[in-house]
């Protein structure tokens, strides 16, 4: 699996006080509600007066992650 530095949708940004950052224009937007493939990850936002913002990562169940660590504690 490659790095996110070397893929051609990680972009570089910096503003005007010099800070950094870098983000990935491959994970779109979805609805709360909204399903995805397998494979995908998309980010997903949800606003409600009563409960206030709820924001997160969506990903499908093969989706993989070059950051993956184990839940199972495995040594």
């Amino acid at each position: 699996m490659g790095n996110c530095k070397d893929c051609r949708h990680w972009e570089h940004h910096h503003d005007m006080r010099n800070k950094k950052w870098s983000t990935c224009n491959s994970v779109d937007w979805v609805g709360y509600d909204q399903s995805i493939d397998d494979c995908d990850a998309a980010i997903y936002a949800d606003a409600s007066d009563d409960s206030g913002l709820e924001a997160g990562l969506k990903t499908g169940p093969m989706f993989g992650c070059v950051q993956f660590q184990s839940k199972g504690g495995v040594k």
